[in-house]
């Protein structure tokens, strides 16, 4: 009990996520009676126990407490076959792990193993013990899925036998599945995910699109939806068969094919594919990384006799066996070894058929390994020793002096155990007078640990409560911050359809005003952080009425065109954009459409009016100056 509290103690300190433990209690997922289950539960670390549970029932509780892992003795308890197991899988959450714990050992064994007493006829016992030892990492991950995925696009409906409209009815179920599939496939290239496409040309558009994403599921943001006259279906890659896979990273095989675009597969020492994936500009780091989330290289292999840098570096890395041919593996060969596995390129193709050859090349040694080590022996660690060279005879002789010598430790054990008892025997008139002061002293232990329980105690619920104040005052920050962020995201959203809209209009032949409300130099800036104030820019002053010289030179600042009023502006003000040269035109001048944050007009109509009021400007400064030299001149003669 006191290692079951020590285990149980472990994950209420840890984060730990919702885990299923499921037991059958009566009949069988083969049988004719309905089978009932216990589940346990932990969930943010409480314990829930469900008893009597209905097969139905359970299903429903995965949906509504989307655990990460669920733990069973046996998926066979649960699944009648091969179908209902590859169905449940495609449809629980994608983070959802399903474990079978036990594995070749009893679960009564294991439990006990790491500290769990496990009573066999108590369905709960068990139930417990499944999850608790999942979460220790204990057991295998049933897989029926590759890291890839199928997205199918096709009709939603049947496009019956027709009439005189059909042809438009199809053409138009035909183009929605082409939308369809192209925004899908935009996607995809936008996640950076490499795929292959099998598209079926139809009337008006295709009847049905495929894509092959090299990536699972989980990181596929798309679901299975139909809508209107299009259904997109979502499914992960099958496996040829179920897989075990111990939540302890095995040991692999791995063929690389390196190159601009560099692919890699994993095998298995059973020779089973555990993933494989291509990449361009792909760096050895992330290959590194890529591997090692598989399992522990015992081989890295290659199609050609001469190794490239590439893998003889990740041999290098991994202290693997380099396996290569003796001479370079023909793309018919590589075609033989691969039928049967999907892959989405031919780099992908050759790093299968570089692991199956190496595998092929060991296969005799591990079945013989398979053949001679006794139950009991980790096979997997023997088969990785023999491929790097160890003999096994060597192995097996190693492991029976291990035997040997824990017999010997055996007997000396029991030799003192022995010794002691005599020892007891002789000190139980001792241990008689010394009754009292034990007592005396288990007694003030006994009130020390209560007193420093109750300290703990009192600590972390200090610890506690301040953590949690710490949260709440985060939170209320966050959620303060995160409403300033949305409406500075509405605004720019705003001010994005104001700019769009203003382009589209220039588009189709007329001149975009932009609206200064008031002309002052905050109206001129609120303008600016609207929509932007720059060279060539036409401005509409609603109000001129308030703005003089130096508002004026703060519009004349930002470049612009030219100037419409709807009133009168003050003399000073006019006088600035005379002298920069710009244009000041009434809008009785010309036929204006406004808006709120702009106003519309004929690019040829403004066009015409500006290059008078550009004429009229020149005619005034040239009077100005003829003005000027005559007065000079009348002064050089009075003088």
């Amino acid at each position: 009990m006191l290692a079951k509290e020590i285990l149980i103690g472990i994950y209420k300190k840890l984060k730990v996520e919702c885990v299923f433990g499921i037991d059958i209690i009566q009949g069988s997922g083969q049988g004719k009676t309905s089978p009932k289950y216990a589940v346990f539960i932990i969930k943010d670390g409480r314990e829930i126990e469900k008893f009597g549970i209905s097969k139905a029932k359970l299903f429903r509780m995965i949906k509504k407490y989307r655990p990460s892992i669920i733990s069973i003795d046996n998926v066979f308890e649960l699944f009648e076959s091969r179908e209902e197991l590859v169905s449940f899988l495609k449809n629980i959450p994608y983070r959802t792990k399903l474990i079978q714990v036990a594995g070749r050992q009893s679960l009564p064994s294991l439990s006990k193993r790491f500290g769990l007493n496990v009573n066999s006829r108590n369905p709960m016992d068990e139930a417990r013990a499944c999850a608790y030892l999942a979460r220790l990492g204990i057991g295998e991950e049933v897989s029926v899925f590759i890291d890839k995925t199928i997205i199918t696009v096709s009709r939603n409906r049947s496009l019956g036998r027709g009439g005189w409209r059909q042809n438009k009815y199809r053409r138009r179920v035909h183009n929605a599945v082409r939308h369809v599939f192209n925004d899908i496939k935009r996607k995809i290239e936008e996640l950076g995910f490499e795929y292959t496409e099998d598209v079926k040309i139809a009337y008006g558009g295709i009847s049905k699109g495929v894509l092959i994403v090299n990536a699972p599921k989980s990181l596929i943001p798309i679901n299975s939806f139909r809508f209107g006259d299009v259904q997109v279906r979502v499914e992960a890659v099958e496996k040829e068969r179920v897989e075990f896979i111990p939540l302890k990273k095995p040991f692999t095989i791995v063929g690389v094919d390196p190159g601009t675009t560099t692919a890699v597969a994993v095998l298995d020492l059973n020779g089973n594919l555990l993933g494989v994936k291509s990449k361009k500009n792909w760096n050895i780091s992330e290959v590194v990384e890529y591997i090692t989330s598989l399992g522990k290289p015992v081989v890295i292999a290659t199609d050609r006799s001469n190794p490239p840098e590439f893998v003889l570096k990740l041999k290098a890395l991994f202290q693997a066996v380099l396996w290569m041919p003796k001479e370079d593996m023909s793309v018919e060969k590589k075609r033989s070894l691969t039928v049967g596995f999907q892959f989405i390129n031919d780099h992908e193709r050759d790093a299968i058929a570089s692991a199956i050859e190496a595998y092929n090349s060991f296969r005799n040694k591990m079945r013989n390994v398979e053949k001679r080590i006794p139950f009991g022996v980790d096979v997997d660690l023997i088969k990785a020793e023999v491929i790097r060279g160890t003999p096994l005879k060597d192995l097996i002789e190693s492991r029976d002096k291990k035997e040997e010598e824990t017999s010997k430790k055996s007997e000396r054990r029991i030799e003192t155990v022995r010794k002691d008892r005599i020892l007891e025997e002789l000190e139980e008139e001792n241990k008689m007078l010394k009754k009292e002061i034990k007592y005396l002293k288990d007694e003030i232990e006994r009130l020390k640990a209560k007193i420093m329980v109750l300290s703990n105690e009192m600590t972390e619920r200090i610890k506690r409560d301040n953590y949690i104040r710490a949260l709440k005052s985060e939170i209320t920050e966050l959620k303060k911050e995160l409403r300033k962020k949305n409406e500075v995201i509405d605004e720019l959203k705003k001010r994005i359809e104001i700019l769009k809209k203003m382009k589209s209009l220039e588009l189709e032949g007329y001149k975009v005003v932009k609206v200064l409300k008031k002309f002052t130099r905050d109206g001129i800036d609120e303008l600016d952080e609207m929509l932007g104030l720059g060279k060539g820019d036409v401005v509409l002053i609603r109000d001129s009425s308030g703005g003089g010289k130096i508002t004026a030179e703060y519009l004349c600042d930002k470049d612009i065109r030219a100037v419409i009023v709807k009133n009168e502006m003050s003399h000073l003000a006019r006088s600035v954009f005379e002298e920069k040269e710009i244009p000041v035109i009434s809008s009785d001048d010309l036929d204006l459409k406004e808006g709120e944050y702009f106003a519309l007009v004929d690019i040829e109509e403004f066009e015409r009016v500006y290059r008078c009021k550009v004429e009229e400007m020149k005619k005034k400064k040239l009077e100005r100056l003829e003005n000027i030299i005559l007065e000079y001149k009348s002064m050089r003669r009075n003088y």
